[in-house]
């Protein structure tokens, strides 16, 4: 079974038209070999400074004690909510549906369908990073537009991920 997450709904519905009858399920669509689901934009933002080098006690946010951060590596985490809190729902609720699905074991193989940028290159890549259990094979889908045409000529031609 291959997996294809799209950046966005829209993406994920004009590829699965084009695979064929896929049936609707919560989150995603199935059928023909195919499980095709979205991450609607940005599901990850960068972590706040706290994160990296957490405020002195009694501080909230940044303080000079903390600043500057040069962090040797970013870390994500899921979008939070308009309290700046707690995790949107509806993001939590879709990355659990991506992380179920790269977790299935009839799933061998996991597809890019990201934008053809680096913007939608890194929003699926952290899905899949923060989403995969255990190694599969990973590939690209690169379309030059969205007709029914191309994304057929496209998943006959995945390229290999790295």
């Amino acid at each position: 079974m291959i997996l294809i997450i799209a950046e966005k709904p829209s993406l994920a519905r004009n590829i699965a038209s084009a695979i064929g009858d896929l049936k609707r399920r919560d989150g995603y669509l199935e059928g023909e070999g195919y499980l095709v689901t979205w991450a609607f934009g940005h599901l990850f933002s960068l972590c706040d400074i706290e994160a990296y080098s957490p405020a002195p006690t009694g501080a909230t946010g940044w303080t000079m004690e903390n600043l500057p951060c040069f962090p040797e590596q970013f870390r994500f985490e899921l979008r939070k909510g308009d309290d700046k809190k707690t995790i949107d729902s509806g993001v939590q609720k879709q990355f659990g549906i991506i992380s179920s699905l790269c977790a299935r074991e009839d799933v061998d193989t996991i597809v890019n369908a990201g934008d053809a940028d680096r913007e939608g290159e890194i929003i699926i890549r952290l899905c899949i990073a923060h989403a995969m259990s255990e190694p599969k094979a990973q590939k690209r889908l690169w379309l030059p537009d969205q007709t029914p045409e191309t994304v057929i000529a496209a998943l006959a031609d995945l390229k290999d991920a790295s």
